[in-house]
């Protein structure tokens, strides 16, 4: 079937004018049909969109309304143009044969047989999409028979014992057949999302990719769509195994690499290589040269069909799906993809469409789509991280251990170009563990023979350096993948290497007496690790690395020496122990990266509550070499909160008459830690409900937490407000959280001295992005200091030096600034949350008063921003601010 640019030269253009309104759940806000309306016109117009709308402003239904309603008019449209077309063309065909005026014949019938070729075509793909449209009426229909029926659908229960007597007759057969490496000369290029799907759907249609940072996120916005007048429309969420799989044997192993491994081996057809062998007992067991082994009950093809079409149908997220997965006992994971080809929108975590392989192997189609990404204020950030690797010394000997004994024990059995391949990447291995001052096959507790010290490298300096730049990177990397090395080597050694055997250094020890000795070790030394410095890092047990194959990282590594010279950086960290030694590649051009989504989808959006810099997405990432300048448009719009219901302040001095200067090299001081005291103490007199206050690392609040508790100011507060800190694990997050909103909604609703709560936050933490401190959980935002990243770093002063010789000089100082005033935006955004929301936001340090400074604030902040000297006047403004909401409440 021709693509959609031959539709085009064929069907000819017309043009979408933008709708003067828009169905939405209520009568929207100006801003908000602003909104539709440029998001309407960029896609239409096939452009690169920057769009900014406050959180609080009903940004993801204006995207759900104005994109829709787009793709809607786009399906018309083209199904318009087919018929209008082949009307057209038939009428010219039949012009043509009647024209007897022609003298030349030849000339006559070439452009009979033109036209009859177009006809032919527009043909073709006018039916496709009545194949296509048919077939989704009949999914309807069917659907709605299932969910019609009296009789209720009894669950197939699975048989728990069939798993483990697959499991147990794989040692009936040849063992070690299942880890000699895929034939590298013989492989396709198929994937197993393209094996599970036979049937090939030629139309598809435009789709939107909506993609967002967490999957909490993404839930949201299916929340939103199922509120909006497209509740009908055909969503499909995409995600990884991690979310998807139902099955308790592969969702054990945790490592997402893990269960991917184990997922695909379970769903692949593995042929005996002995058709009958005698068990310990005697008998002979047969068994059928196709049959499958450890195969996954879930993954059933008609029942993944079956729950595709029913996921058409009817509106789910994530954790929706699995609960239906688990119910139908059907993967859903391979479901969600084989439903792609009916959707109209898809969802999905915007590292699954940033990375390539990724990317391709979700069986995402750039070309024509649309990619709408939203909290894009970190994308660049992002996309520089996903593209990064890093390996230490430790994973490299570990790494060459497994390699040389999975050699010698197949040897003779692998092909020669696989021993090949085989041979270079041990090489390559080697001299990075060489260059690290190691020895390729000796224990990484081993000394450096270098000195240690951090130095960076070019990529072509690197491999030169390492003496590998006459191999062929590329190969390797595909040599990896393609024959399925590392699933190979972590099943052998799960096997037959419960310990790896490595040249131990003095004293001499059997093999299996490192093993133990290193484990008694750490055991010994954790604790007393874990007192004296929380914060150090504790080297993983051997047993860990081994199980999340080595070799991973090490691949990852090697893949990132493909990159062009110019993008990347390699920093080598010399420990004077091998193991502790690291190898880092710092990609400096996420552009690069995306550069063929922007090329190849029809339109790109990216959206935020703050998008400043603009000029970062313009330069960086839509128009790096020059040529997309035409297609870029920004919008951007105010909030719908009234200025009278935001109070920003930047309070330059604290209540002693001390300025605020929470630089460094000032913050620790025993004046500025008091002054934070005394401050706390002050607003938590005045300030109703919630306050959140943010400072600049975990470090500096614990510090500040502790003297505050040693002066009893800690004490003091608790009796106003109840004290809550957040914590640096993840999974203590939403319990925190949840006792943070409970004390401020019981302390409102009982006559209790203590009038609500204070959470001390991180900028950049699990509380400063994508959580919601609306109207009493956050009646006030403290930014404490400016979180400028350290100077000092390798990583940031290579990434500095690069803009400034490849954007112009300066533009690496402005990355620095920009990196700083992102996350207290950020932090600033989590207040205010609806139009009837009021906050205070102090911005405490005496910098905030700079222009730089305040032309990166939000630019909806910005008219109501007041600037106090002393904090007197700063106090009086704030509570005639809060009295007066007070006296309207009542």
């Amino acid at each position: 079937m021709p693509d959609r640019d031959d539709l085009k030269c064929l069907i000819g253009k017309e043009k979408l004018e933008t709708p003067s309104t828009f169905s939405f759940p209520f009568t929207p806000y100006g801003i908000q049909h602003d909104f539709m309306t440029e998001l309407y016109s960029a896609i239409e117009g096939k452009k690169l969109g920057i769009f900014e709308s406050p959180t609080g402003t009903g940004k993801t239904l204006s995207i759900i309304c104005g994109a829709v309603r787009w793709l809607l008019d786009h399906e018309n449209r083209e199904e318009r143009q087919l018929k209008l077309a082949l009307e057209s063309l038939t009428m010219k065909n039949e012009e043509t044969n009647n024209d007897d005026d022609d003298d030349d014949w030849i000339t006559g019938q070439a452009k009979l047989v033109e036209q009859q070729h177009k006809i032919y075509e527009i043909n073709k793909m006018l039916k496709s999409l009545e194949e296509f449209n048919n077939n989704i009426e009949k999914i309807k229909k069917e659907q709605e028979f299932k969910k019609n029926k009296v009789k209720s659908l009894v669950t197939k229960t699975l048989n728990q014992n069939n798993y483990i007597e697959i499991e147990k007759d794989k040692d009936i057969f040849d063992e070690e057949t299942e880890f000699l490496l895929e034939d590298y000369d013989q492989l396709s290029s198929v994937d197993d999302f393209e094996e599970i799907s036979d049937e090939k759907v030629q139309y598809e249609g435009v789709k939107i990719y909506f993609c967002s940072r967490t999957h909490s996120q993404l839930s949201q916005f299916v929340a939103e769509l199922k509120k909006s007048p497209y509740s009908t429309s055909r969503v499909i969420p995409l995600a990884s195994r991690q979310n998807y799989c139902i099955n308790k044997t592969v969702k054990s192993l945790k490592n997402i690499t893990l269960m991917n491994e184990r997922c695909l081996e379970m769903g692949k057809n593995k042929p005996s290589q002995k058709p009958t062998k005698v068990s310990s007992v005697g008998s002979v067991i047969k068994k059928k040269k196709s049959e499958t082994l450890c195969k996954c009950l879930y993954n059933d093809k008609d029942k993944i069909q079956s729950l595709a079409e029913e996921v058409t149908t009817e509106l789910r997220d994530v954790e929706e799906l699995v609960n239906r997965g688990d119910q139908t006992c059907t993967c859903p994971y391979y479901a969600s993809r084989e439903s792609i080809k009916y959707a109209q929108i898809i969802t999905l975590p915007y590292n699954t469409l940033l990375h390539k392989s990724t990317r391709e192997a979700s069986g995402i189609r750039l070309e024509g789509n649309v990619f709408i990404i939203d909290e894009a204020h970190n994308l660049l950030d992002t996309i520089g991280h996903i593209h990064s690797s890093q390996v230490n010394g430790q994973q490299l000997t570990y790494s060459y251990s497994q390699l040389i004994q999975y050699k010698n024990k197949f040897e003779l059995r692998f092909s020669a170009n696989n021993l090949l391949h085989l041979n270079q990447l041990i090489y390559v291995i080697g001299k990075l563990i060489k260059m690290l001052g190691g020895t390729p096959g000796v224990s990484h507790t081993e000394t450096s023979q270098i000195k240690a010290e951090s130095k960076v490298y070019t990529l072509e300096n690197f491999v030169h350096q390492a003496e590998i730049d006459h191999l062929n990177m590329f190969t390797l990397v595909n040599f990896f993948k393609r024959s399925k090395i590392g699933q190979k080597i972590r099943g052998y050694s799960e096997k037959y290497m419960p310990s790896v055997s490595l040249q131990p250094i003095k004293p001499k020890l059997s093999n299996l007496q490192i093993f133990l000795k290193e484990i008694e070790t750490k055991k010994n030394n954790k604790g007393k690790e874990l007192k004296k410095d929380e914060n150090k890092h504790i080297e993983p047990q051997v047993t860990d690395i081994i199980s999340n194959n080595p070799l991973t990282p090490v691949m990852a590594f090697i893949e990132s020496l493909t990159n062009c010279c110019e993008d990347g950086r390699i920093i080598s960290t010399i420990h004077p122990s091998v193991g502790k030694g690291i190898f880092k590649f710092l990609l400096l051009n996420p552009a690069v990266h995306f550069k063929e989504i922007v090329d190849k989808a029809r339109s790109v959006i990216v959206s935020g509550g703050t998008m400043e810099p603009i000029s970062e997405f313009k330069d960086q990432l839509f128009n790096f070499n020059g040529d997309n300048s035409d297609r870029i448009v920004h919008f951007s719009c105010g909030h719908v909160v009234p200025p009278d219901h935001i109070l920003p302040l930047i309070i330059c001095s604290g209540p002693t008459g001390k300025q605020l200067d929470f630089s460094y090299q000032e913050r620790t001081s025993i004046k500025m830690l008091n002054e934070i005291g005394s401050l706390l103490e002050n607003i938590c007199r005045i300030v109703p409900a919630g306050i959140v206050c943010f400072f600049p690392s975990y470090d500096y609040e614990q510090l500040v937490y502790q003297h505050l508790e040693k002066i009893k100011v800690i004490n003091r507060l608790s009796e106003r407000k109840k004290v809550f800190r957040e914590p640096k694990s993840t999974n203590q997050v939403d319990e925190v959280l949840k006792n943070y909103s409970q004390a401020v909604t019981k302390t409102l609703t009982t006559n209790s001295k203590v009038t609500g709560a204070l959470l001390f936050s991180v900028i950049g933490g699990k509380l400063s992005e994508g959580l919601n401190f609306s109207d009493d959980l956050g009646r006030c935002v403290i930014v404490i200091g400016l979180p400028y990243p350290n100077i000092k770093s390798l990583e940031l002063q290579q990434k500095m030096n690069y803009l400034d010789s490849h954007m112009g000089q300066g533009t690496g100082q402005q990355h620095y600034e920009n990196l700083c005033m992102k996350a207290v935006n950020q932090s600033i955004g989590r207040s205010v949350r609806h139009q009837q929301d009021y906050a205070a936001v102090l911005l405490l340090d005496h910098r905030y008063q700079r222009d730089n400074v305040c032309n990166a604030l939000p630019k909806w902040l910005q008219p109501s921003l007041k600037v106090h000297s002393k904090f007197g006047s700063a106090f009086a403004q704030l509570n005639k601010f809060f009295t007066g909401k007070k006296k309207l409440q009542h």
